[in-house]
């Protein structure tokens, strides 16, 4: 059991590395990802699983904007 949570704790820190590395975007390479910086903020708010779900319904939502 303690390995799962090291390995959970891993994955964890390589997600919010990430996330903050998006951060550091310039803001149009984001909208050309269909993000902004709130949706990242939003997602590091949530965490784990939850935060790629956020960012997914979030370039998704933009994208069907985008072609009606």
């Amino acid at each position: 059991m303690a390995l799962f949570n090291f390995t959970s704790r891993i994955g964890a820190g390589m997600r919010r590395s990430t996330l903050r590395s998006m951060m550091q975007m310039d803001a149009s390479i984001l909208s050309d990802m269909g993000l902004t910086r709130y949706d990242i903020a939003e997602a590091m708010r949530h965490g784990g699983v939850a935060a790629g779900q956020l960012l997914d319904a979030r370039r998704s939502a933009r994208a069907n904007e985008w072609l009606r």
